[in-house]
């Protein structure tokens, strides 16, 4: 680790849970990029998946069947 990430780190540590929160949020999309699609393709999929199940494609499990 480099002396300019350990300050950094050191700096995090004296943050609130909200601010850290914050930066990591920042940082992530820094690396990823935005997800302003997420929203919309949870979505989408959660649509597909009612479709599949009202057409008789794919069948519900009692959360029992999953836990066993």
């Amino acid at each position: 680790m480099s002396n300019q990430v350990a300050e950094i780190a050191e700096k995090i540590q004296l943050l609130n849970a909200d601010d850290k929160h914050a930066l990591l949020r920042m940082l992530l999309q820094d690396i990823d990029g935005p997800d302003e699609d997420a929203d919309e393709a949870w979505r989408n999929e959660v649509v597909r998946r009612v479709k599949a199940i009202r057409n008789g494609e794919a069948a519900i499990r009692a959360l029992q069947e999953w836990q066993e």
